[in-house]
């Protein structure tokens, strides 16, 4: 794996480049030539060393972060997943790319986010061209300001990059299959399938392989072995790995040997259990036999029985769904004429009902008629109007003469206010009288009556004022009248065109005689009035003198004055309409009348046809009930019969079944013979059963123990226990004789398999005397030869001892001891995914210690004892370019940095070294620091001082580091070279330290 090997097929890892990830902003590394990185604290130099394992290794996600990457801050503590994961990917604009070459040309491996940020995931895209083609995507480096460092690509989007990159034949490697198939296989002669090759392993990316792949990933990763099984792991990984073929896999069953050991000490005891048991199964066949027997006697009584009851009860279910058709049709004719009859009974009620309410409404109507009758003749000639509105007056007098009973202030109130009223009366009297007596003609008493209606309207006073009119002022007053004329009781100007309506003013008719005659009544009225006042005048002043018992007696009589009154106007009033309604009663009652007649009819013939009906219906339920005595009967032997035949304790096993019945009485009798039968029959089964269950637990059948504990079985359970127990004892001399064949076969391959146990210790030992014989081309400092050596498990040497006394080939089984002995060491040694990969031996667990000792030039002896770190890591480097050979590709030269951390802490001299080794095998040293340091920089050459350039325009304000395009070195004395891909430029010159080393 030498450098500068043409004829072998190339395989380099170029530059890594940071994209808003981890403390950078935008940072480019190249890793194809030895590399100090330089910086402070908490610049992300060990992060960005440990950034190559998420190339290295085919994950998708953080999720078991510590076992996956072992990603370990300077204090020594693993990092969580979610911490790793927004470390390198705080966000969806973060990328970080690695730029590689294969046979098939340059491409890139462009990490970001995953679709699930909550299953910490990230992913692939592969590209098809070197990095130098996409750099524009990621950082403006052509951008002014910030002294030249360029700038962030403002529109840079996660989805953005992608469909340019797929625009650039990129295409995304989204499961763990197909990055293993792309990326850690080698096909050298296929361009499609190799295309992206990162890391040719030789036997192609199977489990195996990417296991040890793994271990040496972590062994690279810690290269001064300072985890105590960081070496024995990685070994145990690459001897699994290497095994190719079937035959070289430690594959076998310990667990098997021990089981089937027990298996068969379990038959040897078993087969003495049977030779004991032989007594106990001669009675229980003989016992067997005579039950079999029972059983059939008692299965064909029941069968015949059975067919019998069946045939029976389908008489008697023809005969009862007869009877119920005729005690339904029965139940439903009486039912049907109950009906009638109950709904003719109802009609009956109902118009007797009606007859007799209609009588009395009748009857309360004609007393009111006649009271109002009686009341008119009271009143002979009088209008019934005239009547009422009397009858209201009396009321209104009494109801007044009701109040002054209870109220001697209102009787006093009532007192003046008629003395008032008949001294205005009697005056209003005498004008009227007056004017009667001299009356003299008006202004409008020579005109029409038409014209004096007009003028009279318009001004009243004229009909008021006496005077003659001259015949000019009568042919005046005429012509102006004719101007208006009524309309609507009101007067209108004009005629027919254009009439004015005179809306406020009403038509008022002057009729000089009418007026006369109007004024008589008046005087008529008001003489009434007054002589009905001084009456009431009268007694009003005779109560004043009354004493409380003739005022309540007057009162009382007042009330029913009052209540007579208002009744005899209540009739009147409703005299038409009552008489109106007693001749539509009149007629209702005659028809109700005739109607309860045929009513009556009616029910007398219902109450006949339901009472023939009722008894019809007695006779079939009668019919009825006798026929289900008779299936009640049936039913009870039915139910005897089930009792045997299904119930839990079944005697018959269902052989009734089988059986061609013949007829027989369905009788008590037979019943009580067959449930006889049966109960001697599970007499004789319960004795079987009891001597099986003594058979079952002397353990002779195979998983029959736990049956011995049921409390009934089944006639087919005995009679396969039988068989089962007829062919042990019938048997048993051949299975005494393969007993004994069987152990010996046992011991056979129980040597066998423990010879295979030995080889694991032989397959350890030949591995690592292959691993010295390579690692002693080599020489380091000092030492003159290094080796590696290992130490077993103390306890797989104990076994290994213990099994060398047991003799595995005696005819006898091994003592318990021994198999223990196997069993225990399988669990602890063994792995535990025995359905995918079989049941291997474990060599990390075999595997105790690994460590190097070594021998000093000038001397014979070898020590253990501790190397420098420098020294230690040498020799790990040798060891890993050991096992690298071993899992690449024989053909391809793999050119990948050799990451070191605290690489200042080695002495100048191991520094040399350690670069003279790397560049041996292959290697780039790609080392970090704190600080700059003269040493590392002579020895490299090629560093980078990380945190010189931060960009205040950046993707994140806690990501600004930035560094691109350049990396300085030390090319010759006094001058210090920058370079951008192989090109030298000549910078400022070295200090003085620098310069003198």
């Amino acid at each position: 794996m030498n450098l500068g090997f043409d004829t072998f097929d190339t395989f380099r890892f170029k530059q890594l480049v940071f994209v808003n990830s981890a403390a950078y902003a935008y940072t480019q590394i190249r890793i194809d030539q030895h590399t100090a990185l330089f910086g402070e604290n908490n610049l992300g130099k060990t992060s960005m060393l440990n950034a190559l394992k998420l190339f290295l290794l085919p994950e998708v996600n953080f999720r078991n972060c510590g076992s996956k990457f072992n990603f370990r801050g300077t204090n020594g503590n693993l990092y969580d997943g979610m911490s790793s994961f927004r470390y390198y990917f705080p966000e969806d604009r973060a990328f970080i790319i690695l730029e590689a070459e294969n046979p098939h040309g340059d491409f890139c491996i462009v990490l970001h986010r995953g679709g699930a940020t909550d299953k910490m995931e990230y992913a692939r895209l592969v590209v098809p061209c070197p990095y130098a083609r996409l750099e524009a995507l990621f950082w403006d480096v052509d951008a002014g300001g910030d002294g030249g460092i360029g700038a962030p690509v403002e529109s840079m989007t996660l989805q953005g990059v992608k469909t340019v990159l797929r625009e650039m034949d990129g295409e995304p490697l989204s499961d763990p299959k197909t990055i293993l198939e792309r990326l850690f296989t080698n096909q050298p002669y296929d361009k499609k399938a190799g295309r992206y090759s990162l890391l040719p392993l030789r036997n192609g990316a199977g489990k195996r392989e990417m296991d040890a792949w793994r271990k040496l990933v972590h062994l690279a990763f810690d290269i001064s072995a300072s985890d105590e099984r960081t070496l024995p792991d990685t070994l145990a990984t690459i001897i699994e790995g290497q095994k190719s073929r079937k035959e070289e896999e430690l594959q076998l069953d310990l667990n098997a040997i021990v089981e089937e050991a027990h298996q068969l000490r379990e038959e040897g005891d078993r087969i003495t259990r049977i030779r004991n048991a032989s007594d106990s199964w001669e009675k229980f066949d003989e016992t067997f036999q005579d039950e079999t027997q029972l059983r059939g006697q008692a299965a064909k009584a029941y069968a015949d029985l059975n067919e019998s009851v069946e045939v029976e009860e389908g008489r008697l279910q023809e005969a009862l769904e007869e009877a119920s058709r005729a005690l339904n049709e029965a139940e439903n004719r009486a039912e049907t004429l109950g009906g009638i009859k109950r709904d003719t009974n109802n009609s009956v009620t109902n118009t007797a009902a009606e007859v007799k309410a209609t009588g009395k409404q009748v009857e309360r109507l004609r007393k009111e008629i006649n009271a109002a009758h009686a009341t008119l003749n009271e009143f002979p000639g009088m209008p019934r109007q005239e009547i009422i509105e009397s009858l209201d007056e009396h009321i209104a007098e009494q109801a007044k003469d009701v109040k002054g009973y209870n109220d001697k202030a209102v009787a006093q109130q009532q007192h003046a206010e008629i003395c008032d009223r008949l001294a205005s009366n009697e005056r209003q009297a005498k004008w009227l009288d007056e004017q009667l007596t001299n009356r003299t003609p008006t202004l409008l008493d020579d005109l029409t009556v038409s014209d004096a209606s007009i003028l009279n309207s318009l001004n009243r006073s004229l009909g008021t004022t006496h005077g003659v009119l001259t015949r000019e002022q009568k042919q005046a007053f005429a012509q102006f009248s004719q101007q208006f004329r009524s309309e609507d009781g009101h007067l209108v100007l004009g005629h027919h065109q254009e009439p004015i309506a005179l809306r406020d003013i009403s038509h008022q008719e002057y009729d000089a005689e009418k007026t006369r005659q109007h004024m008589q009544v008046q005087l008529d009225e008001l003489k009434a009035r007054n002589a009905q006042d001084k009456k009431y005048r009268d007694r009003l002043l005779e109560e004043a003198t009354m004493g409380a018992d003739e005022i309540a007696r007057r009162r009382q009589q007042a009330e029913k004055e009052i209540d007579k009154a208002q009744k005899d106007k209540n009739a009147l009033n409703a005299l038409d309409a009552n008489l109106q309604t007693e001749e539509s009663l009149d007629g209702e009652l005659r028809e109700n009348e005739e109607k309860l007649e045929e009513q009556k009819r009616q029910h007398d013939k219902a109450d006949e046809q339901w009472r023939e009906a009722d008894e019809n219906r007695n006779k079939a339920r009668q019919g009825h009930k006798t026929l289900q005595g008779q299936a009640q009967q049936v039913r009870l032997i039915r139910q005897r019969l089930d009792r045997i035949g299904r119930d839990a304790n079944n005697v018959l096993e269902g052989r009734h079944k089988v059986i061609e019945p013949t007829p027989c009485e369905v009788s008590e009798a037979n019943i009580e013979a067959l449930e006889k039968s049966v109960d001697e029959l599970s007499a004789q089964r319960n004795k079987v059963h009891e001597q099986l269950r003594k058979l079952l637990t002397m353990n002779i059948l195979p998983n029959a123990d736990s049956q011995a504990h049921l409390s009934s079985f089944t006639s087919d359970q005995v009679a396969e226990f039988h068989e089962q127990l007829k062919a042990v004892f019938d048997n048993l001399d051949t299975q005494e004789a393969n007993y004994r064949h069987q152990v010996d076969r046992h011991n056979k391959t129980t040597h066998s398999q423990v010879e295979i146990l030995r080889s694991a210790k032989q397959l350890v030992a030949a591995f690592i005397s292959g691993i010295n014989a390579e690692m002693g081309q080599f020489s380091i400092s000092d030492l003159e030869e290094v080796r590696v050596d290992y130490k077993l498990h103390p306890r797989f040497e104990q076994l290994l001892a213990d099994l060398e006394k047991a003799d595995l080939l005696s005819d006898e089984l091994q003592d318990n001891k021994v198999y223990e002995q196997l069993k225990a060491f399988q669990a602890d040694f063994f792995n535990a995914d025995a359905r995918r990969t079989g049941i291997l031996l474990s060599l990390d667990k075999i595997l105790a210690g690994v460590h190097y000792k070594y021998r000093k030039r000038g001397e014979e002896g070898w020590t253990t004892n501790a190397q420098s770190n420098g020294t230690t890591m040498m020799i790990t480097t040798n060891l890993l370019s050991v096992l690298m050979s071993r899992l690449m590709d024989g053909d391809a030269q793999v050119t990948m940095p050799l990451v070191m951390d605290e690489f200042g802490s080695l002495a100048t001299q191991n520094m040399r070294t350690a670069r003279q080794i790397a560049e041996q095998h292959g290697y780039c040293l790609f080392v970090a620091n704190p600080n700059r340091d003269s040493k590392i920089t002579q020895v490299l050459g090629n560093y980078v001082h990380l945190g010189l350039f931060h960009a205040t325009q950046a993707y994140a304000e806690n990501r600004t580091v930035v560094h691109h395009g350049l990396c300085e070195s030390l090319s010759r004395k006094g001058t210090l070279t920058r370079r951008a891909a192989d090109t030298q430029i000549e910078g400022a010159p070295l200090s003085k330290e620098e310069a003198d080393l």
